[in-house]
């Protein structure tokens, strides 16, 4: 009987052994596999920084010029009448080039909402994706507008050159109401995800939501004095961009990605 039993404990301490290694094993490769994965999610998250980072700088060559933020802005697009046309050609395929880079950096900003749902942070990412693909429609433009001013400088009296200016600068405004729209909606929908608390983010994030960081860098910008700020304005937008996803993606961090 003694031997019965001893015989029954060594099969089930045997069993449970096999199984507690075999839990062990698939915990091991769970981990394993997030650990790929939060890798893969802020090497993306980089690579939209660094597209955000070269869009800054096809910014600077299209637009840039010795002088201070405050006459850049009020100028608007007629200032582009003192540009190169070879910085008007380079500057605006290489933005729209690189742009598409950063819908990479709303990667790490979807995973950081995840925890809180699946629905509202996909409408918030999708919602500021497009505002990135207008901004590629919106950084084209002033190659048309451009190339329209200096034709109209060049004859003045050219009553199609006016009219063209005209519905160019129309077509560019229309864009940037859309912008607008898009990032305080999208802005609007973070701010509840972030308050309502279970993302990777602090509750403190909700400030640094798109439109207060547009508003925050358009404030730190618009005081820059020549020549510095005429070549910082133009870049304005985009400069805003790489602070929310350099803040998202560093807050976020390897280890919390893991925790998905």
């Amino acid at each position: 009987m003694k031997n019965i039993e001893k015989v029954s404990f060594i099969h089930s301490y045997g069993l449970s052994t096999a199984v507690k290694k075999q839990f062990d094993q698939n915990r091991g490769a769970g981990m394993e596999q997030k650990t790929r994965k939060a890798k893969v999610v802020l090497i993306l998250g980089l690579i939209g920084i660094m597209g955000v980072l070269l869009t800054i700088i096809s910014d600077l060559i299209l637009l840039g010029r010795p002088d201070s933020a405050y006459s850049f802005f009020k100028m608007g697009t007629e200032s582009m009448v003192d540009i190169a046309q070879w910085r008007i050609t380079l500057g605006t395929f290489l933005g729209v080039i690189v742009l598409p880079l950063q819908l990479l950096g709303l990667i790490p900003v979807y995973y950081g909402l995840k925890p809180s749902g699946k629905v509202m942070p996909l409408i918030m990412v999708i919602t500021v994706a497009h505002a990135l693909i207008m901004g590629v429609a919106f950084h084209i433009s002033y190659a048309f507008i451009g190339s329209g001013w200096k034709f109209h400088i060049t004859d003045a009296g050219n009553k199609i050159a006016a009219e063209m200016i005209k519905q160019f600068d129309f077509y560019w405004k229309a864009l940037v109401i859309i912008m607008i729209l898009e990032i305080v909606f999208s802005s609007v929908i973070y701010v509840l995800i972030v308050r309502k608390g279970n993302t990777l983010f602090p509750k403190w994030m909700a400030v640094l939501n798109p439109f207060c960081v547009v508003i925050l860098t358009l404030f730190f910008i618009f005081i820059l004095p020549a020549p510095v700020g005429g070549f910082v304005a133009p870049a304005c937008l985009n400069i805003s961009t790489m602070v929310f996803f350099g803040v998202t993606t560093a807050r976020i961090g390897n280890k919390k990605l893991q925790k998905l």
